[in-house]
């Protein structure tokens, strides 16, 4: 099966759901079959694409569905730059079978890294892949979209110290990128289908909910909390 392109990819999830299906290190669902099996249940659902982490579970996951994976690998160290820093990393997620790579575009880049120009370079030019940059902010954007990205991903919103620090998904910086020119995919602390409509309302190419849809242990963890909440307060 040859990659989709980059055109070909917004025209598959123009308005549509990507789901990430990942698990955390170490929880019962951090299996690729088990994670191949999650692919199969939300293709069915109507996923336009998968967003994914890991050789491994990519390979699983392109072996029993169709849909456009978009690739990632994860450092355990987040105090680094850990989405994808190194080209030899995207190289090992392309011959899994990844169609799209993603990569950490915030800055300063920390760690052992591969310097995003030259990432971005090297993965479309060696490797014949799109590449989607993971970004927390406009500057940061902008600067991924200098530096070749072929789509960028509100992903880090939140998460980088010089990003808002908010309990939703940061659907301000959605409208900005999208304002510029530039294709955004909105994720992020997605978790009710209006948040997702709302990102499409204001500019976003498609939306990508992993959390919400493919987490039970998180899910029942916050369930469980408001129940106990709850209950001190009864």
């Amino acid at each position: 099966m040859r990659p989709v392109d980059a055109q070909r990819f917004k025209e598959i999830v123009r308005g549509k759901l990507i789901v990430s299906c990942q698990a955390r290190p170490g929880t019962p669902l951090d299996h690729p079959l088990i994670l191949a099996a999650m692919a199969q249940a939300v293709e069915q659902g109507g996923a336009a694409a998968l967003r994914a982490a890991g050789a491994a579970n990519i390979a699983a996951m392109r072996r029993v569905v169709k849909l456009p994976i978009i690739g990632l690998h994860k450092r355990a160290n987040r105090e680094e730059t850990y989405i994808t820093p190194l080209f030899e990393q995207a190289r090992e997620l392309a011959e899994a079978g990844a169609d799209l790579i993603a990569v950490q575009a915030t800055s300063p880049r920390l760690g052992s890294c591969t310097p995003l120009p030259e990432l971005i370079s090297r993965i479309q030019r060696e490797l014949g892949l799109a590449v989607i940059a993971d970004i927390s902010t406009l500057r940061e954007a902008e600067a991924a979209a200098a530096a070749g990205a072929d789509l960028v991903a509100t992903t880090l919103s939140g998460y980088t110290p010089h990003s808002p620090q908010q309990e939703g998904p940061d659907l301000e910086l959605v409208a900005a990128i999208a304002r510029r020119g530039i294709p955004v995919l909105a994720e992020g602390r997605y978790r009710t289908p209006q948040q997702a409509v709302e990102a499409l309302r204001r500019g976003a190419l498609a939306v990508v909910v992993g959390t919400a849809i493919t987490m039970p242990d998180y899910l029942t963890r916050h369930f469980v909390q408001h129940l106990e909440q709850a209950e001190e307060h009864s």
